[in-house]
């Protein structure tokens, strides 16, 4: 059986959607949403289980936890500008001289109201950037997010449709979520397996363009590496479609799975040494991807840009499941 309900957030005070599949009064599974805050899904729990970390950061900002959206642009910016058909676009300096995360991870989303089926529970929230909306003066051309966040049997679901709405400009953009992951027992008890073709050199945390073999960079992801002794905040690419990220949890005997669809081609791999949380991030592009565009680096950013009137669909999936060892 599926539901949902609405409570309170228990820091922000805010409406937050929760929404749950049962069995016999038992809650399998749980996501809450918080759309007020960036469309924000900040708690996952499989059997009583919490996947994401999703205390506020008192480090980084109030509203990195759970789940962030990054959109329209994923990570960072050059020098908090770029220039795309003749125009030059001034972005926030909120890391020292760049711009970072994107512009959304705070603003308010409109929900719609959720839907339940016998065999799941989804809810549509979606943000609308057009003249008058306070981000429009930022990055002044028409644009449209909808996400669409579903439970069911086969996990969670997160499906996103970007459509360009103004009459006359293309779109350049990224789109990313950047989930805070806990660590379940000790970093020694966690392994993450990152299934890239390349990594992407980067000088102080910008990508230079350039791909290299994973054994040149600071970690070899492709099969399965423990946590602990890990401090990246890398970017990686050539994700593939059949073989998703994967988190393997020692401790529980579980993994949970990252399965997401090709317009993500890019992963970001976050791992603070000091920290109880971690970050694997599927991405449609690479850090400063309008800049390296710029540079005609087109494949190696993979800038999506759309046509006036033109759409685009990606889903993301995550999905908890045993571990099973030899």
């Amino acid at each position: 059986m599926f539901g949902f309900n609405f409570a309170n957030h228990p820091v922000f005070g805010q409406k937050v959607l929760c929404m749950w599949e049962e069995e016999d009064r038992y809650r399998k599974s749980e996501i809450r949403l918080f759309p007020g805050m960036g469309a924000n899904l900040y708690s996952y729990m499989v059997d009583g289980i919490e996947y994401l970390h999703q205390a506020p950061m008192p480090v980084i900002g109030k509203k990195f936890f759970g789940i962030p959206l990054l959109y329209p642009f994923p990570n960072r910016v050059r020098n908090c500008r770029f220039t795309f058909d003749g125009v030059e676009y001034v972005l926030p300096d909120n890391d020292g001289g760049r711009s970072l995360h994107g512009l959304v991870s705070d603003a308010p989303f409109e929900l719609q109201t959720p839907v339940v089926t016998d065999d799941s529970v989804s809810a549509v929230a979606s943000i609308e950037i057009v003249p008058g909306h306070p981000l429009y003066s930022i990055f002044p051309i028409s644009n449209r997010l909808d996400v669409t966040f579903g439970l069911s049997f086969n996990g969670l679901t997160m499906n996103f449709k970007v459509t360009n709405l103004d009459e006359k400009k293309r779109f350049p953009f990224g789109l990313g979520i950047h989930p805070y992951f806990n660590v379940h027992g000790t970093k020694k008890q966690v392994r993450i397996q990152v299934p890239a073709k390349k990594w992407m050199e980067a000088v102080s945390l910008m990508p230079t363009g350039k791909l290299l073999n994973l054994d040149k960079g600071p970690a070899d992801l492709s099969d399965p590496t423990v946590l602990a002794g890990l401090n990246l905040d890398d970017v990686w690419y050539g994700m593939d479609v059949m073989k998703p990220m994967t988190i393997y949890y020692d401790a529980l005997s579980r993994k949970l799975c990252l399965y997401a669809s090709n317009i993500f081609t890019h992963s970001v791999v976050y791992t603070p040494p000091f920290e109880s949380f971690f970050c694997m991030e599927n991405q449609t592009n690479a850090t400063d991807c309008h800049n390296l565009h710029t540079k005609g680096f087109v494949d190696e950013s993979h800038l999506l840009i759309l046509d006036p009137g033109q759409s685009i669909t990606g889903t993301i999936m995550m999905k908890v499941e045993p571990l099973i060892t030899g």
